[in-house]
């Protein structure tokens, strides 16, 4: 992945791999060229000490022995010595007391030929040279450089199924992640990191499940009152009483429904439930929850289409619904207004501009200061939460010349199927 830390890692060891391969050629010449200047001393010197005693005419003994002093050795392969003598390149050439003196260069070696009327002489260098210890000491840089960036590259490794575990988490898929023995094992910081990220999602998963576990078991409690108050409803002498309670009692259940959804949508637990529906039946279904006398006399709605919309229905119900219900609550005429067509559903109320940006009143638990108009400050985060899941986008403006708020939320083709 383009600026992974493993690509950084990757180029550093690349980069300093590189200035090591540097580093020993240009300490190999060095010291290659050190070893030949140290054999032309030798055949300097060899040469010089031989003329000295051919003027004394004290002529050694063995001259094989006497070119050992000086490091020096008799080439005596006759193939080996042709190919030198016909090959070599000749760097140097003197006439001297004791013959024709020449050094020649022969596959990066310095050879020394003596020749004269009694002999013929080739001799090499006997000196150690440095190179294959710098040989030794490349190779074990290089597998000491190797061994540290595999290293790494394996102790980064289980980043990966941290990363995995923490996207599992933020999709709200606890399960997975909050596990009883650590992901990374070990005493290095990853694994540190892996264990307090597991402790994290351990006790999150707790709180969530405290909290679930605590709503569901008042909104359970709830609808035990609620049954029986529908059966004494029935009760009742007027059937225009019944109905009124009866309406009132279903209410109160379609409220602790919603609210069980809005639990599971702020706890990023809610699966959609994708199907194809007719906005105007979503509308419909707006209608019998917000449960309004004169729905069609209060909600004035234009649609210009009937577009086919792939939603999770109970829930983007409940986003329109929110919406329609907003509307009303803050309308200076108490209607509201419902535009439809094929790219995205508006909704319009009179009233004056708002006090604050609209990002402050999306946050939960924030609403206009009206006294009269109760609520939770709920809506508009519940509809942008929903618009979110269902990749949709939530916008709002206020039409100063028409001194109206418009909250729109528009698919444009997203999840669209067909148009009406």
């Amino acid at each position: 992945m383009k600026g992974s830390l493993t690509a950084k890692i990757s180029l550093i060891f690349f980069a300093g791999f590189v200035l090591v391969c540097v580093l020993f050629y240009v300490i190999t010449r060095m010291q290659h060229d050190r070893a030949i200047e140290k054999v032309k001393e030798n055949h300097f010197n060899a040469v010089t000490w031989l003329v000295s005693m051919h003027k004394k005419s004290t002529m050694p003994d063995d001259l094989e022995d006497y070119f050992r002093n000086f490091d020096l050795v008799y080439v005596r392969d006759s193939e080996l010595k042709f190919e030198i003598l016909t090959n070599g390149s000749l760097l140097d050439r003197a006439k001297t007391a004791i013959g024709l003196v020449e050094t020649l260069l022969y596959k990066d070696e310095l050879y020394l030929a003596i020749k004269n009327q009694n002999f013929s002489l080739l001799l090499r260098s006997t000196a150690k040279s440095s190179k294959d210890m710098l040989i030794i000491a490349f190779v074990l840089t290089a597998s000491l450089l190797g061994w540290v960036y595999f290293s790494m590259l394996k102790s980064l490794e289980p980043l990966k199924s941290l990363r995995a575990d923490m996207h599992s988490f933020a999709s709200g898929n606890m399960e997975a992640v909050c596990r009883a023995k650590p992901l990374v094992e070990g005493a290095d910081e990853i694994a540190e990191v892996a264990y307090e990220f597991n402790n994290a999602a351990c006790k999150i998963k707790e709180l969530i499940l405290s909290r679930q576990l605590f709503l569901r078991t008042i909104m359970h409690e709830l609808k035990t009152p609620i049954g029986k108050g529908m059966i004494a409803s029935a009760m009742l002498p007027s059937e225009a009483l019944q109905t009124r309670f009866r309406d009132i009692f279903e209410r109160l259940s379609i409220l602790i429904d919603e609210f069980a959804k809005i639990e599971q949508l702020l706890s990023k637990s809610y699966a959609l439930k994708y199907e194809n529906y007719h906005f105007s039946l979503i509308l419909e279904q707006v209608a019998d929850m917000l449960m309004l006398e004169n729905f069609d006399e209060k909600v004035i709605s234009n649609l210009k289409s009937d577009p086919i919309l792939r939603v999770d229905f109970q829930l983007f119900c409940l986003a329109i619904k929110n919406l329609v219900d907003n509307a009303l609550k803050y309308s200076a005429t108490k209607k509201a207004y419902v535009d439809v067509d094929e790219t995205r559903v508006s909704v319009r109320n009179p009233g004056a501009p708002l006090e604050r940006d609209i990002e402050y009143y999306k946050q939960a638990f924030v609403r206009a200061k009206v006294p009269s108009k109760p609520g939770l400050g709920l809506g508009l985060y519940i509809i942008e939460n929903i618009c979110e899941m269902h990749k949709f986008k939530f916008e709002y403006a206020y039409l100063a010349d028409a001194g109206e708020h418009e909250f729109s939320i528009v698919f444009g083709g997203a999840n669209v199927k067909a148009k009406a």
